[in-house]
């Protein structure tokens, strides 16, 4: 934990609340970790990410493997959750996008796959929805999460895509998170907001790549900013009150 510790407490004596509140939120969820014995790591860049992905034989998303896209050190985070021995429990990625309109930048593709693969992707046949309101900025863009199947039912996918905002916010200072997930049973109703984010609209009736085919929608999912630090308040507040840092817990994290 004390790459987690050096991020999370930087600052810790700022005086600002929003600021404070962040910390808490991290070094409560760690807590959590430390309290299953587990190990929750947290690094700059996706290497981290991809190597717990390889060994848990997770997919790769293109969109944060150094190899197909530019992602690094200056742009991207891990968070990775080990047991005891070493397995991984869960893990998750960031990568940050700056653009005046993220539509522009799925359409083109740019969101799975960079200059640096010859494998090129055709333009996104998006099917967003005619009210859906663009957005730009600094965009935090978290995905590749991962829960070894053991673990499932646990709300760890919750837990890591928490950690993966909280790091936006406290590195990059985002103007807006978002992620790209799959419907996975397209026939129920929508979700309302997956992970806990604010909004979800359809994006794409199906994905294709050149290493990955799957026929269920893709919803994209986004929350700014003020919305993510007036949550991380509430949330904040109820690990406090009612909390013991247990998985438990996890229970107490609404929107």
């Amino acid at each position: 934990m004390r790459y987690a510790e050096r991020v999370f407490q930087e600052s810790a004596d700022s005086g600002d609340e929003r600021e404070l509140d962040v910390v808490r939120f991290a070094n409560h969820l760690a807590s959590i970790c430390e309290n299953q014995t587990w190990r929750c790591d947290i690094e700059d860049g996706p290497e981290a990410w991809k190597a717990a992905i390889v060994a848990a034989g997770g997919w790769l998303n293109p969109g944060f493997d150094p190899d197909k896209s530019d992602v690094d050190e200056s742009n991207a985070s891990s968070v990775v959750i080990t047991d005891a021995d070493g397995e991984v429990v869960a893990c998750n990625a960031l990568r940050i996008f700056v653009t005046d309109s993220f539509r522009r930048i799925m359409r083109r593709g740019d969101l799975f796959y960079g200059p640096r693969t010859t494998r090129l992707l055709n333009g996104m046949p998006l099917c967003l929805e005619d009210d859906y309101e663009d957005f730009g900025g600094t965009i935090g863009y978290s995905g590749g999460t991962f829960v070894a199947r053991k673990y499932r039912a646990l709300r760890l996918g919750l837990m890591t895509t928490r950690f993966v905002r909280l790091i936006a916010e406290r590195q990059f200072r985002v103007d807006h998170h978002a992620g790209l997930i799959f419907q996975n049973r397209p026939l129920d109703p929508r979700p309302k907001a997956p992970y806990h984010y604010a909004r979800c609209r359809m994006a794409l009736p199906f994905m294709r790549l050149p290493d990955r085919h799957q026929d269920e929608p893709l919803l994209l999912v986004d929350i700014r900013r003020e919305e993510f630090l007036s949550q991380v308040q509430r949330n904040v507040r109820d690990l406090v009150r009612k909390g013991n840092q247990t998985l438990d817990d996890l229970a107490l994290l609404v929107p």
